[in-house]
């Protein structure tokens, strides 16, 4: 609609230039003919255009009309005007008429007319003829004329000005009416996603809550005593809950990555004690297939690093699990290689590389998306939700790095990505030093199938300055003991020993104290020093250590939990308020505490927390679970605060709701930190410590900042 307004109004224009009236007083075929006519004319004191040449509202010229070219007399402001004129020159021009439509440049060319009329004026030489003025009615009917002009041309503009204003008037209501409509569907959009968020924070609190209680309690029963039987059909129970933890996990973050509610944190971790978790969680699976799972760490990789450990635990552990999944002989290995930016600043780059089913380069283009995997016969056979590499790919974006991925069918494939972290340079220059040089400059044989996992160990073991040999077989290692003074002796229990290697061996042990460490599977039936696989700098350090009777042995094998836990008992007869409404997760809590000797004290609500706090002096420390009826946890702690004699107790959260707002929470209602559902044994022991640390020294710090917010 607006463009027909907008032709109607320039039409309206053109309309205001075609108004003027002309005389055509003779055509002709050429320009020349025109133009010698018209001079011959001029030239003619008698002719009757002589009069009209100097008439100033006058112009009388040829021009160009159709395909013609005419002599002209314009511009007239109406035909009456013309009609008079031309009464004048007919008996002279039989064939003029008048015409509508003047020249388009009529007014210039008037202009211009008029300036030469001025100059022949003031010029003595000039040959002025006689002048026939129009009659005084005439003139101002030509005055006339010119003042229609300009006005039909104001009024045309204005109209323009007008249709431009009324149309955007138009668009601003429009652009209005679709605000108001995109505002609406935003906030639509806004509550849809904090119902969806709601949901989302209410589920996992509900499915957290049961997963917390199979995995607290199959880790209370696999701690007492019990048959090889119950022990194996326990283990699978809570094995079983911990695969239903990951796939909650990766629902869970997949909807966080989408909200944007995913933050990377930047905090001290130390390396050998990730690779210590991660053989925890995933070495037995490896085991299950018999396949070697191998760390393979570079020196040039410090131990001391900071980042977010618990996103890069979750992002090895997924791709070390597919690798695992998909590999049915062979190995698995993660390798780690580090690039010094600055003295702080580290690139590393990890691989994982395993001998599996691989994977066809068509699916390589789909296989980091959403719900996704790269075969649906594949997803039949090994199962998975297709989230875990679409949430390494996001994870890993996050942390400023990208994930690649080559594969050749049947033969394997490697997963490889770089992030930055950061690193106490200081600090790894004293790391690993051992206590005497007696221990250092050793001679070593290594007697392992893998010689990819002999090499790892060759490394970790130069860095003392051993000289190793590595075989693969008794017959080689014979000859070794035979043609050679060894020190130390690394044998793999999947290797099948010689009887006249055994007898060699025993004897060297016998006469010249050799040390025999065993590795891989069953190495506790063997008796003697052991070395777990998947090893790392850290424990090659403190099998050196033990086989030379700097550590002890049954100390060295102890669990990180079980030593966690034994730290934890320099706090007996310190009390801990306990409030959870759940009477399972009150049980778990008790029984990891039990032995500790640490005084519970238990509340099922917030406001009983509260009474407890206001009427008991003696509590060291606080586990507030933070969805409790009544009163929550979080009106609990503030509650708590207010009384600045309590301010100095810890309060630790226990909750299953980890988005950021909810650890916002945490913080602005006077919690120092939290435990997350279900209950990490390791990170719930290392939290209490400190927390129980800061409440024996009564100190206002922040607890430690890679447990404690």
């Amino acid at each position: 609609m607006h463009i027909t307004v907008l032709f109607l109004s320039l039409l309206t224009t053109l309309f205001a230039l075609s108004d003027n009236y002309k005389i055509v007083i003779d055509t002709y075929k050429t320009k020349n003919e025109a133009r010698q006519a018209f001079e011959h004319n001029k030239a003619d004191p008698k002719n009757a255009l002589v009069p009209y040449i100097h008439e100033e509202q006058l112009i009388i010229h040829t021009r160009k009309s159709g395909e013609n070219n005419i002599i002209a007399m314009e511009p007239f402001s109406n035909q009456k005007e013309a009609q008079a004129v031309l009464q004048d020159l007919s008996p002279f021009y039989p064939h003029a008429f008048i015409s509508r439509g003047v020249a388009d440049d009529i007014e210039f060319l008037l202009m211009q007319h008029r300036n030469d009329l001025a100059l022949k004026k003031k010029s003595p030489s000039s040959q002025v003829a006689a002048v026939i003025t129009l009659p005084k009615k005439e003139q101002g009917v030509s005055t006339a004329s010119s003042f229609n002009y300009e006005k039909m041309l104001f009024l045309s503009i204005l109209t323009l000005l007008l249709v431009y204003f009324l149309w955007n008037a138009r668009l601003l209501k429009i652009l209005q009416n679709r605000n108001r409509l995109l505002l609406k569907e935003k906030i639509e959009i806004q509550d849809a996603m904090q119902a969806k968020n709601d949901f989302i924070a209410m589920m996992n609190h509900e499915i957290r809550a049961p997963i917390n209680a199979i995995m607290g309690i199959s880790h209370l029963v696999l701690e007492s005593r019990l048959t090889i039987s119950q022990r194996s059909q326990i283990t699978k129970i809570k094995d079983a809950t911990s695969i239903l933890h990951t796939l909650v996990n990766d629902i869970l973050d997949h909807s966080k990555i989408e909200a944007g509610k995913i933050t990377i944190e930047k905090i001290p971790f130390d390396l050998n004690t990730m690779l210590d978790d991660i053989s925890n969680i995933i070495s037995h699976k490896a085991d299950e297939k018999q396949l070697e799972l191998i760390f393979d760490i570079d020196q040039s990789v410090p131990n001391k690093l900071i980042g977010d450990p618990l996103r890069l635990l979750q992002i090895l552990v997924n791709l070390l699990n597919n690798a695992i999944k998909f590999t049915d002989n062979g190995s698995v290995i993660l390798r780690l290689r580090a690039q010094q930016i600055s003295r702080l600043n580290l690139k590393i780059h990890f691989e994982i590389i395993d001998t599996g089913i691989g994977i066809e380069a068509d699916s390589l283009k789909k296989l980091f998306a959403s719900y996704v995997q790269a075969d649906e016969s594949i997803s039949r056979k090994y199962g998975g939700t297709g989230l875990g590499l679409a949430i390494c790919k996001n994870l890993i974006s996050l942390m400023g790095g990208s994930i690649q991925v080559e594969s050749v069918p049947n033969q394997g494939s490697t997963f490889s990505f770089d992030i930055k972290l950061y690193s106490d340079f200081e600090y790894e220059k004293r790391r690993y030093r051992l206590p005497t040089e007696n221990l250092m400059s050793k001679n070593g044989l290594i007697l392992d199938t893998n010689l990819t996992s002999a090499e790892v160990l060759t490394r970790g073991l130069e860095y003392f300055h051993y000289e190793m040999k590595t075989t693969t077989n008794s017959t080689d290692a014979l000859d070794v003991l035979k043609n050679q003074f060894i020190d130390i002796v690394f044998i793999d229990t999947k290797v099948v020993l010689s009887g006249e290697f055994k007898k060699e061996l025993q004897n060297r042990i016998k006469d010249d104290d050799l040390k025999l460490i065993w590795m891989g599977e069953d190495i506790k039936k063997r008796g003697g020093i052991s070395l777990s696989k998947p090893y790392n700098q850290l424990s090659i350090f403190n099998t050196v250590l033990s086989a030379y009777g700097h550590l002890d042995q049954e100390q060295k094998g102890l669990s990180n939990s079980k030593k966690l836990k034994d730290n934890l008992k320099k706090f007996a007869g310190e009390t801990l308020l306990l409030a959870e409404d759940n009477e399972i997760n009150r049980s778990i809590i008790k029984g990891l505490l039990s032995g500790t000797n640490i005084i519970i004290i238990t509340a099922e609500n917030g406001k009983e927390a509260v009474e407890i706090v206001e009427l008991n002096s003696d509590i060291n420390v606080i586990l507030m679970d933070i969805q409790m009826p009544i009163m929550d946890g979080f009106e609990a702690a503030k509650l708590i605060r207010q009384d600045h004699e309590k301010d100095f107790i810890p309060i630790i959260a226990v909750t299953g709701n980890t988005f950021e707002s909810d650890i916002h929470n945490i913080s602005s209602s006077g919690m120092n930190g939290h435990v997350s559902k279900p209950i990490d044994v390791n990170t719930f022991y290392t939290t209490l410590y400190y927390a129980f640390e800061k409440s024996r020294n009564q100190s206002k710090q922040i607890l430690s900042a890679q447990y404690i917010a």
